[in-house]
């Protein structure tokens, strides 16, 4: 539920001079600035840092369109906008008028979730966002290619305080000199501009939501759908396809996300996005390290009932169905429908 300051700001009717936007906030009876024009050597310095030529690029608040002009000058593969705000919606269609590369997102950025595709650069500069501090960490994982540059508005004017570094680590700031009027927001000379190169592991998901996971209770084995994990279950684990173990899995939450283009093992023994790492026997010796993707016929793959079954068909969804995919959060291999499938991890 929004709060009561995001929810007035949608709401209100904003005012647009040369040099910035503000809005009426009554909960305050006051003036705010959303955007103002002196921040543009701000938005110049966060292009030239996150964004190369050729990058898929998601920027999330147009605002006055200044990150945007800086974006473009850096000649995008493909340039995604978010902006949810009614009256700035149409200037931001105004101005992608006759841009090849740009793709406008009337919503909030976070349910890009629900679209597939990832990008080189991510440039966070929203207003009255409740859903920033709370998410953008989990998005970031969620719709990052490999290194991408990461950057946003740094209202802290400093370096150390954790909650604007969203409690990253190997963050860098550079310094940009500016010269503010008096405003509600920001009013130092210098400002330092945050740049986080965040590469996740782009096996984080991959077996469908609904896939049968193995748990012990009371030494009883049983078969949960993964939606349905509950968060103190024994995982039925597996170091190696060997000696099954259980583990006591503190955390099993359920993260998912949409996608296109998945795998099927067999007649649906497995239904995995390409770049699920996977467990396999290949040659006589156990592998660890192969994806979904480099599976072939022949391949052996290692069931819950301790035997091994050998894939003799392998088939791939091209279509534009989307399907939601799940990473159980579990630091150890498990069994997602009868086959050991290896753990994804999460950098950054």
């Amino acid at each position: 539920m929004a709060t009561a300051i995001q929810q007035a700001y949608t709401e209100a009717s904003l005012t647009f001079t040369d040099d910035a936007i503000t809005w009426f906030n009554p909960i305050t009876n006051e003036t705010w600035e959303v955007m103002m024009g002196w921040e543009q050597p701000i938005m110049e310095k966060m292009a030239e840092l996150a964004v190369s030529a050729g990058d898929h690029v998601l920027e999330c608040g147009f605002g006055m369109g200044i990150l945007s002009d800086a974006i473009q000058a850096r000649n995008p593969a493909s340039h995604t906008i978010c902006e949810f705000h009614p009256d700035i919606i149409p200037k931001m269609r105004t101005w992608a008028e006759g841009k090849s590369n740009i793709t406008l997102h009337e919503d909030k950025w976070l349910t890009l979730l629900e679209q597939t595709g990832r990008y080189d650069a991510i440039l966070m500069d929203t207003y009255a966002d409740d859903d920033l501090h709370p998410r953008f960490v989990y998005f970031c994982r969620n719709k990052s290619k490999p290194d991408c540059k990461i950057t946003w508005w740094n209202w802290s004017g400093g370096e150390t305080d954790e909650y604007m570094r969203f409690y990253w680590d190997d963050i860098t700031f550079t310094d940009v000199t500016v010269d503010p009027p008096e405003n509600a927001y920001y009013n130092r000379t210098t400002y330092k501009v945050p740049l986080k190169i965040l590469s996740p592991n782009p096996t984080s998901y991959g077996v469908l939501w609904g896939s049968k996971i193995h748990i012990s209770s009371l030494d009883v084995r049983e078969t949960k759908n993964i939606q349905s994990i509950g968060s103190s279950h024994d995982i039925l684990t597996c170091a190696d396809p060997s000696s099954p173990t259980l583990a006591t899995n503190q955390n099993t939450k359920c993260f998912n996300v949409k996608c296109k283009g998945v795998y099927t093992i067999n007649d649906g023994l497995l239904i995995a996005t390409g770049t699920q790492p996977m467990i396999i026997k290949r040659n006589g010796s156990w592998l660890s390290d192969k994806q979904m993707s480099e599976l072939v016929v022949g391949d052996k793959l290692y069931k819950i009932d301790n035997t091994e079954v050998e894939i003799s068909k392998i088939e791939f969804d091209s279509s534009d169905t989307q399907h939601t995919v799940s990473r159980l959060e579990i630091d150890h291999n498990h069994f997602a429908n009868d086959i050991l499938i290896r753990k994804g991890v999460d950098s950054g």
